[in-house]
C-alpha cells in the first residue's frame, strides 16, 4: 500500500515538473527534423519551381510563408534552419525582444559584410553600403529607425549597393506575432548580373524567420530570385545565395553576441 501511494506521488510529481528544455521545439519542428537540427547544428534545402520548402517550422505563418515563396517560382534559391544559443540569455522577456526587433531592422550594419562567393571563389563584400532610406521615390538617407515598443507591422525602404547585383532599392516588411519575428525583402528596381538585367522588380525575395525560446532563437532563412537568364551558373548561383543567407546569420548572430 504505501509503495503504491509513493508510486502515484511520484506521477504527480512528474505531471507538474517542468518540460524539458527543447519542448517548445518540438511542437514546431518534426522529431526527425529537431534530432538532425540539434545534430548537426544545420539544415539545408534547395529552392525551385519542382523543390518547394521544407524546413519551415510549424508556425501560424507557415502557410503564408509558402505561399509567398511558391508564388515567386525561384529559378535558384535556397533555404535553411539553425539554432542560435546564447547561454544565460532570456530572449523571452519584453526588453529583449525588443532588442531582437531594432537589431533586425538596424539595416546600416549589414554594410561592409561579406560572404563567400562560390562562382569566384573568395570571400567578398555582399553589401557596400546600405541604409534607410524615405521611400521608393525618395532616395534621402536616414538612421536606422529604434522602436520603444514593437508594432505587430511595420515598413521600411532601404538602398543597398550589392557588388554582385548593384545599386537597388527594397522593401521590407517586418511581422511581429508575439512570438516571432517575420523579416520579408523585395527589390524594387531590376538587379544587373554582368551588365545583364537578371531580375525584375519584385522577382527576389529575402525572408527571415526568428523564433526567441529561452536562451535559444530558431533562426529560419531563404533567399532566392525568379532570373530572366542563369547564363548556366544555377548551381553556382544557388551556393552564393546560401553563402549570402549566411552572411546575414552571421550579422545577425554577432549584433546579437554584442548586445546579449
Amino acid at each position: 500500500m504505501r509503495k503504491l501511494a509513493f508510486t502515484t506521488f511520484a506521477l504527480l510529481l512528474l505531471a507538474v515538473l517542468p518540460a524539458p528544455a527543447d519542448s517548445a521545439l518540438e511542437s514546431l519542428l518534426e522529431p526527425e527534423q529537431l534530432e538532425r537540427l540539434l545534430s548537426e547544428g544545420e539544415l539545408r534545402n534547395s529552392l525551385n519551381r519542382r523543390n518547394l520548402p521544407q524546413l519551415i517550422p510549424e508556425v501560424p505563418e507557415l502557410r503564408d510563408i509558402r505561399e509567398t515563396i511558391r508564388e515567386m517560382e525561384f529559378s535558384v534559391g535556397t533555404e535553411v534552419l539553425i539554432m542560435y544559443r546564447r547561454q544565460s540569455a532570456d530572449f523571452d522577456s519584453p526588453a529583449a525582444r525588443l532588442e531582437i526587433y531594432n537589431i533586425l531592422r538596424s539595416i546600416s550594419t549589414m554594410e561592409g559584410i561579406e560572404y563567400y562567393s562560390a562562382s569566384r571563389e573568395r570571400m567578398r563584400t555582399l553589401f557596400a553600403s546600405s541604409y534607410v532610406i524615405g521611400g521608393p521615390e525618395n532616395g534621402t538617407r536616414l538612421p536606422d529607425p529604434v522602436a520603444g515598443e514593437i508594432p505587430s507591422f511595420s515598413r521600411l525602404h532601404a538602398f543597398q549597393e550589392d557588388l554582385t547585383f548593384g545599386e537597388n532599392l527594397y522593401v521590407m516588411d517586418f511581422r511581429y506575432t508575439g512570438d516571432s519575428f517575420l523579416l520579408e525583402s523585395t527589390n524594387l528596381t531590376t538587379m544587373h548580373y554582368l551588365f545583364f538585367p537578371m531580375v525584375r522588380p519584385g522577382n527576389s525575395l529575402t525572408l527571415i524567420l526568428l523564433i526567441p525560446d529561452g536562451e535559444r532563437i530558431l533562426f529560419y532563412g531563404a533567399v532566392g530570385a525568379h532570373t530572366m537568364r542563369l547564363l548556366g551558373l544555377e548551381r553556382s548561383r544557388e551556393d552564393s545565395f546560401y553563402n549570402r543567407l549566411k552572411a546575414i546569420y552571421g550579422w545577425f548572430t554577432e549584433r546579437m553576441n554584442s548586445r546579449f
